[in-house]
């Protein structure tokens, strides 16, 4: 099976993205770029906050960002949701993006007239307006862990941050929500990705693929890749592993097709093949 690898990163991995012959690699605090055979380009680290998903179009590199928490404050009492744009040569910031519409969901959300959920951002694709076919800026809520927070939130913005609109995908709550979202632009369809269920009321399918109209549920697997998930159209996936402890962490894109999704592999098992093929 074909992968690529990154090592020694300090945090876990978030999502790649391929494009113009490489791929680009979020790891909370990196982002890193190397060729399709793994070799080390460059690498920026940035501080202050969380990186999340990573999309790469028009030279560009798109990536979701929150801001950590003040101190004394939770974990997960972000003081920023922004997109990072990324020149995709040297990977030097073009752009910081601030998504405001996501301040006035944090103001109220865990209320009792909050439907939503919203924990935060991590997913990020462009990909065509349904209506107009223009491209546009989609971006996926992170959300609590609670049964009352059934559908995954999808918002829809300009490639310049302007919010227009949201979306409700019907799956069940998940663990945290939207981990890795991506767009299959030859078979028009949108596929993403969360962690694994650990409560009761969490759904079992955790990888789903939605049409470019993101009007409901068109397949949906046990496959649970929420480290990074690449569509290649008729070419396939890469799909991602993440391994390691902080300080030493790394992270695996590998090949598949979508038949792989349909017999789902603990991922230590799934490390280990990677390496015996490379040792064969």
């Amino acid at each position: 099976m074909e992968f690529l690898e990154v090592h020694n990163q300090r945090y876990h991995m978030q999502g790649f993205t391929s494009g113009n012959g490489y791929m680009y690699w979020s790891f909370t605090d990196t982002l890193v770029k190397t060729t399709l055979d793994g070799i080390m380009r460059c690498q920026v680290e940035i501080h202050g906050g969380h990186l999340g998903d990573c999309e790469y179009h028009d030279g560009k590199i798109y990536v979701s960002y929150m801001g950590n928490a003040l101190p004394g404050h939770a974990w997960e009492d972000w003081t920023a949701f922004k997109i990072y744009v990324f020149d995709a040569e040297d990977l030097h910031v073009i752009e910081i993006i601030d998504l405001d519409i996501c301040y006035e969901y944090q103001k109220i959300t865990c209320t009792p007239e909050d439907t939503r959920g919203f924990q935060g951002i991590d997913g990020v694709a462009i990909a065509p307006d349904p209506k107009t076919g223009e491209e546009k800026m989609f971006v996926a809520c992170a959300l609590y862990t609670d049964e009352k927070y059934s559908n995954q939130i999808i918002l829809q913005f300009t490639l310049d941050g302007k919010y227009e609109t949201e979306y409700y995908i019907p799956t069940g709550n998940t663990v945290y929500g939207i981990q890795n979202l991506d767009y299959d632009a030859d078979n028009k369809e949108f596929w993403f990705t969360t962690y694994n269920p650990v409560a009761e009321h969490s759904y079992r399918e955790v990888l789903y693929c939605i049409p470019y109209d993101l009007s409901g549920i068109s397949r949906k697997y046990h496959y649970s890749t929420p480290y990074g998930i690449d569509c290649l159209g008729k070419d396939g996936f890469y799909a991602g592993l993440h391994y390691g402890t902080r300080g030493r962490c790394g992270g695996i894109a590998f090949r598949c097709e979508e038949s792989f999704f349909e017999t789902p592999q603990p991922s230590d098992v799934l490390v280990k093949k990677l390496k015996e093929s490379v040792e064969c």
